[in-house]
């Protein structure tokens, strides 16, 4: 099992400095406007579905676990048959939605006693689930991160990750003094044969084109 620490900076980097803010500063033309934030996830949503549909896949169902939760739309996404695992590593994200989860969502702390008591579960997940972290993920944070989720999937299971980088380090560089919620946060550009490579042969990458889709061939 990965350390609590896998993810760099845990303590520092992964909480709002302003929580108040997090609707503004997660895609900052909805000035901060939760309806409008909702409408961006949306059509999001209906790209990530439509990039699925062009490998054969159908949109996410079933039991999901997400990491980096955030405001919790996967809520108001998926169908009302699913059931959700949030991770996070607050909650204010969550306090600022108006109006609460569902009861088919359990939001958990991102910790090692949160990933000890999943164990019970593994085996039993159609989805991982990441939109807008892997920006701030290394090759080998990644990998790890994928891994250990990926446990709890069933084979035939699914990895689906948005928001990734193919930057130049130049373009990072850039990127990173934007004002942004995770502004402060490193950028990597990831590997992507390498982490092909380092997954097989437990995970067949399906896709790589505007997201990264894993499928689970075998249990872990």
């Amino acid at each position: 099992m990965i350390g609590a620490g896998m993810l760099k900076n845990d303590e520092s980097y992964w909480t709002p400095e302003d929580g108040s803010r997090a609707a503004s500063l997660s895609w900052s033309t909805s000035g901060g406007r939760y309806d409008d934030l909702l409408q961006h996830h949306h059509e999001l949503w209906r790209h990530i579905v439509g990039r699925l549909g062009k490998v054969g896949v159908g949109p996410p169902s079933g039991k999901v676990i997400e990491f980096g939760a955030g405001m919790g739309f996967l809520d108001d996404l998926l169908d009302d048959e699913s059931s959700i695992v949030m991770l996070d590593h607050t909650d204010r994200f969550i306090t600022a939605r108006p109006r609460p989860l569902r009861d088919r969502c359990r939001h958990l702390e991102w910790s090692q006693d949160t990933l000890a008591a999943l164990q019970a579960e593994a085996g039993t997940f159609d989805w991982v689930i990441a939109v807008a972290v892997f920006f701030h993920l290394d090759d080998a944070t990644a990998i790890a991160l994928i891994r250990e989720l990926g446990a709890l999937l069933a084979p035939g299971g699914h990895v689906l990750i948005e928001g990734w980088n193919p930057a130049t380090k130049e373009v990072l560089h850039e990127m990173a003094v934007t004002e942004r919620l995770f502004a402060r946060y490193p950028r990597y550009a990831l590997h992507l044969d390498l982490m092909r490579e380092a997954l097989w042969p437990d995970y067949h990458e399906r896709c790589r084109d505007g997201i990264l889709l894993y499928r689970k061939i075998r249990a872990t």
